[in-house]
């Protein structure tokens, strides 16, 4: 049994659904809402996700660091084969990006709760506010376990790599994200920017569109090139998120409580390595926006 299928059947991009051989009769099938179906009826019923019981012990013992998606599911894995799992987490909650980059309205906390619940309820140890380096080694979990599992993802921003993006105002998409998951609520004001084209920018102007903003995003590509999924493009768009393409930051000042963002036009050229067209600065296109916060959402890396 998969250990978070309410969670897949919320947020999952669906690939699979595009190539699936059933396109040949009919329409694919719907994997995605099949799960989630399955898992809301199975909390309907039972008011609880109820995961097998493990193999007998192994007497194996696995250490994991990082209680997010990927270390959460080999530690439901790893313990039903038996071994004892302890995982090391150095937030105060499970769920990793899962919880601090996907917001509420798209993967509910109540969800988030439920099945990583289910997962420690198995016999899954998670001890929360242990971060590696600082409140332990890692040399010390080699020599206490008899395997290690390093799953910490990718909750670094990428630099926009322009003068002025450490300016107060300005935030990071999984920073801003971050935030709000943690209650925090970092006040955006009434003029948002959202620099990017990936479904974190997509999450961070809807979020911010829930603060009360008004939101543009400014794409240095053309919507055809957005590594966004279309219906959360299309989702945005809806609700009133404007999308500026073709545009890019040069610089960011702040005047009194205004951020001035110089921005420059974009021209499509060759190809690059991601098969995408390399957008090219257009010469004298320069034009200045003013916005009162700036997130920039142009990938992440791991820390």
């Amino acid at each position: 049994k998969a250990p978070i299928p309410g969670t897949l059947g919320r947020i999952c991009p669906r690939p699979c659904e595009d190539q699936c051989r059933r396109t040949r009769v009919e329409k694919p099938i719907a994997i995605c809402n099949m799960k989630r179906f399955a898992s809301d009826m199975e909390i309907e019923k039972y008011g609880e996700i109820r995961l097998p019981s493990p193999a007998p012990a192994t007497g194996k013992k696995v250490a994991i660091i990082g209680a997010g998606p990927a270390g959460m599911t080999a530690a439901y894995y790893l313990r039903q084969a038996g071994h004892n799992v302890t995982v090391f987490e150095k937030n105060s909650k499970s769920g990793g990006m899962l919880r601090y980059g996907i917001p509420f309205y798209r993967l509910p906390d109540k969800t988030l709760a439920l099945e990583m619940g289910a997962i420690e309820k198995t016999g899954v140890k998670v001890k929360y506010g242990v971060e590696i380096g600082k409140d332990i080694d890692v040399k010390s979990l080699e020599k206490d376990y008899d395997a290690l599992m390093i799953a910490i993802g990718a909750q670094g921003a990428s630099s926009m790599r322009i003068e002025g993006e450490d300016t107060e105002g300005v935030y990071a998409g999984i920073e801003y994200l971050g935030k709000v998951a943690r209650g925090e609520n970092p006040p955006v004001g009434s003029k948002v920017l959202v620099v990017g084209g990936g479904n974190t920018a997509i999450d961070a102007s809807r979020t911010s569109l829930r603060a009360g903003a008004d939101v543009t995003i400014l794409y240095r590509r053309t919507r055809a090139e957005m590594p966004a999924s279309d219906f959360e493009i299309e989702e945005a768009e809806e609700e009133g998120v404007k999308i500026d393409y073709l545009v890019a930051p040069v610089s960011i000042t702040r005047n009194g409580k205004i951020l001035k963002v110089k921005c420059i036009r974009m021209a499509q050229g060759e190809p690059d390595a991601s098969g995408r067209r390399r957008p090219v600065p257009v010469e004298g296109s320069e034009f200045e926006i003013e916005a009162d916060t700036v997130i920039g959402a142009i990938g992440q890396r791991v820390l």
